[in-house]
């Protein structure tokens, strides 16, 4: 949770949270990419720039991690770990249950995010081409 904190802290204060505003333009473009053109050996169909180093599906789902995954897996987790002394404070209907159903499902969608990124991130000219970026910050052009 801290890193999480840090993150926002460091997105506002470097003014790099705009790399994560989501956009649909282009963003079938995108999709038609990972699901035909990746496998077929298709150009990629975005240029990364340094004003915007994240296409429209990594936005969405980056911004999709960072204030709805993040959050959820977090409030539910705080809350099954602390159950005795918080219940009473909760709403009549927020059981035990579903606060268990909500952290599973949460928990599904991270991992899903998981295994989704470190496919795709091995999926340059060569299998550690995007790892090296995500480790530097910084993209070789071809």
């Amino acid at each position: 949770m801290l890193l999480w904190v840090f993150g926002i802290f460091w997105h506002f204060t470097t003014g790099q949270w705009h790399q994560y505003t989501p956009t649909l333009k282009n963003i079938d473009r995108m999709l038609r990419y990972y699901v035909h053109g990746i496998f077929i050996g298709a150009p990629h169909p975005y240029k990364i720039t340094v004003e915007r180093k994240h296409n429209p599906l990594q936005r969405l789902s980056y911004l999709f991690v960072k204030v709805m995954i993040g959050p959820l897996l977090w409030l539910t987790g705080l809350l099954y770990l602390f159950w005795e002394q918080m219940q009473e404070q909760l709403s009549p209907w927020l059981g035990l249950q579903q606060v268990a159903l909500l952290h599973t499902a949460g928990a599904f969608m991270m991992l899903i995010f998981l295994i989704a990124h470190v496919y795709l991130a091995t999926t340059g000219r060569t299998p550690l081409e995007h790892i090296r970026a995500m480790v530097s910050g910084w993209e070789e052009k071809h």
